[in-house]
């Protein structure tokens, strides 16, 4: 687990999620969220996925079932959390799509096509950093510039 990826929790839902360990700590029945509580309390840390999967079971848990409703009763504070964490990611992530989608690219190229610019990744050009070949060594003043520098270099004698 990488440490980007942990969220920290908030100090009023640790301090609800305490009272409700407390109220449960001396029982022998430990009710279902109780060691997941106990986690979140210990490390004052939330992974993304941890938050995604208490989002997901509050959309999707049952009144009905009692193994739901103790997990509720002790993570209540902890899953409102997730949800509105969820929440504003989500938004975040939108409003970063919609930005990226209406933003023209300075070059004039489309975000999707790429339309202003061409390059042939078979051929690459490295035409900044390969050696002169003799033919473009023609031009007298270069070659009288790679003369003077040859020289230069041979009167501190390091050819």
């Amino acid at each position: 687990m990488e440490q980007n990826e942990l969220i920290t929790i908030p100090p009023s839902v640790l301090d609800q999620l305490k009272k409700n360990i407390n109220k449960y700590i001396l029982k022998d029945k430990k009710p279902d969220g109780f060691e997941e509580a106990l986690r979140y309390v210990a490390l004052e840390k939330a992974t993304k996925s941890q938050l995604a999967k208490l989002n997901s079971f509050s959309n999707n848990h049952s009144l009905s079932n009692d193994d739901d409703k103790e997990k509720i009763e002790i993570l209540d504070k902890m899953i409102v959390f997730a949800k509105n964490w969820t929440k504003h990611q989500n938004t975040k992530k939108e409003f970063s799509n919609k930005l990226r989608a209406n933003t023209d690219h300075p070059t004039g190229a489309s975000t999707k096509k790429q339309s202003g610019r061409e390059v042939d990744r078979l051929k690459p050009s490295l035409s900044s950093v390969k050696p002169y070949t003799t033919a473009e060594l023609n031009d007298s003043a270069l070659m009288n510039e790679c003369f003077r520098i040859m020289e230069i270099i041979k009167k501190m004698d390091i050819i």
